[in-house]
């Protein structure tokens, strides 16, 4: 018995048609992404709910997860210009930290993300800057978060396990 599989929509060509505004909205998405995770972790940390119930852990790491795909989704589309450019960077930067299983990686991922926006042509769109610096402090918070649980039995990192 044989399956026949019709493939009826392919997001591929939408994403390479306007890679710039693709990059820009892709962004804007991972960052939001990127909050919702903090602030599930945030969430369980408080409630110490980790401890007591797995599930909240799993919505974590799901969170995580998802904040790596999208940033593997963004790095698949090549960079026209430099504000895209910058936005691909950062992306890859995210998934670094969020793929790493140790602080000292963790650290010089910020310290790249910094280096990246310093080195960023003051022509950069501010828009582009404003998610750039904010992606910037997503990853500030990741390391403070990550530094802050390091002595615990239970490593948070990597994020997205």
């Amino acid at each position: 018995m044989t399956k026949n599989i019709h493939i009826t929509s392919n997001p591929a060509p939408k994403a390479s048609a306007k890679p710039q505004k693709y990059l820009f909205d892709g962004f804007s998405d991972l960052l939001i992404r990127m909050h919702y995770a903090l602030e599930e972790e945030e969430w369980a940390d408080d409630t110490m709910w980790d401890i007591a119930c797995a599930q909240s852990a799993s919505e974590v790491e799901k969170a995580w997860c998802f904040v790596k795909l999208k940033a593997e989704d963004l790095m698949a589309v090549q960079p026209l210009s430099e504000n895209d450019l910058v936005l691909y960077r950062m992306a890859g930067l995210v998934k670094r930290a969020v793929s790493t299983d140790n602080i000292v990686t963790l650290c010089a991922t910020h310290a790249k993300a910094l280096e990246c926006l310093s080195n960023a042509s003051q022509g950069l769109a501010p828009a582009v800057r404003d998610l750039a610096q904010e992606a910037e402090s997503c990853l500030d918070q990741m390391f403070e978060h990550a530094l802050e649980s390091e002595g615990t039995p239970d490593s948070i990192l990597p994020l997205a396990a």
